[in-house]
């Protein structure tokens, strides 16, 4: 992806996306760097796993994508991706904060038992798990916009 084409697609998308996506394109344009090999999950939007998708919220979804993921509060490249064995992933992740934090970059274990679930766990001890939800399964605010360039 081009620095032209983010810009292009930033100001298309924003205006017609849910502020969790419009806040993962801003920042993932303006990450733009070679990719990675991806992580083995389908792309998409992840919902905590003790959240129904009908219920998720900014809160608890998240939109993976190619070369990182994200959500309403930041964004996290994927800078490397190392296989630790067959189910576990070491992930270095530069992360931005949408509150105005600074960025910084992280190490992240995933653990991928199949391509639809993971929990990662960040060296600080900071644990996430959550599940793959169909768009079609989630709220109205969600469920209507097109992820297509986000995730392909």
């Amino acid at each position: 992806m081009t620095p032209m084409h983010c810009r292009d697609d930033q100001q298309t998308n924003s205006r017609r996306a849910a502020p969790v996506l419009a806040l993962a394109l801003i920042t993932a344009c303006a990450h733009a760097a070679e990719p990675v090999q991806p992580l083995p999950l389908k792309r998409g939007f992840y919902v905590a796993s003790d959240t129904p998708c009908a219920q998720a919220s900014n809160a608890t979804l998240l939109l993976l994508r190619r070369n990182g993921i994200g959500g309403a509060r930041d964004f996290c490249e994927f800078l490397r991706i190392e296989p630790v064995d067959a189910t576990r992933f070491r992930v270095t992740e530069s992360c931005a904060d949408f509150q105005g934090g600074d960025s910084e970059t992280l190490t992240v274990v995933y653990h991928i038992p199949n391509d639809t679930r993971f929990e990662s766990t960040r060296d600080d001890g900071w644990r996430h798990s959550a599940r793959f939800c169909a768009q079609s399964t989630l709220p109205p605010d969600w469920r209507d916009n097109d992820i297509r360039d986000l995730i392909e």
